[in-house]
């Protein structure tokens, strides 16, 4: 490496500033990934969802309800178990949802990461759900995934404006800009 550096360069200092660099990219990396998930999720594209996550990936639901509480184990269950029954255009119990996620915290351990983000998610319109996201993300191949996901709802209640309705963001994003 020393004979492509300028004359002078300080083979530490550009180490240094290499290192820096590559944890700035696994920072942002780590953040595309869970943004991926928000958009993809209040997107309903389950085939995209399902890329977020590794193949041998755990969700944890705490807080949610009856009967969608628990654990999920593996790419597909995930996928198929939980979002497509409760975020399929085609499932009876679909429930379309807008969230807002915030205050990220990502703990960097090499080819790990452990991050703690809020979330604030309206659901069906009406019902409002304020909680935790805690991931531990890989760095595979082609890019950071979910290892754990633990979803913890907080609070939750229904709205009590009448006849407010929504738009699904799948919709809104098909349409050219």
């Amino acid at each position: 490496m020393s004979r492509d550096l300028p004359a002078g360069a300080d083979p530490a200092a550009l180490a240094a500033l290499a290192a820096r660099v590559a944890r700035l990219e696994d920072l942002e990396a780590v953040r595309a990934t869970w943004l991926d998930y928000c958009n993809r999720l209040d997107t309903e594209d389950l085939g995209a969802l399902a890329d977020v996550f590794c193949a041998d990936a755990q969700v944890e639901i705490d807080g949610l309800g009856p009967g969608v509480d628990g654990t999920y184990v593996g790419r597909d269950r995930i996928v198929g178990d939980f979002y497509a029954t409760t975020i399929s255009p085609s499932s009876p119990a679909r429930h379309m949802t807008g969230h807002l996620s915030t205050n990220m915290q990502i703990d960097l351990q090499g080819d790990e990461a452990a991050t703690l983000a809020y979330f604030f998610e309206i659901v069906d319109d009406n019902l409002v759900l304020i909680g935790t996201y805690q991931h531990r993300m890989r760095r595979e191949a082609d890019r950071w995934r979910f290892g754990f996901l633990r979803i913890s709802v907080r609070y939750r209640g229904r709205l009590s404006i009448d006849r407010v309705r929504g738009q699904s963001l799948r919709d809104i994003v098909a349409r050219p800009v």
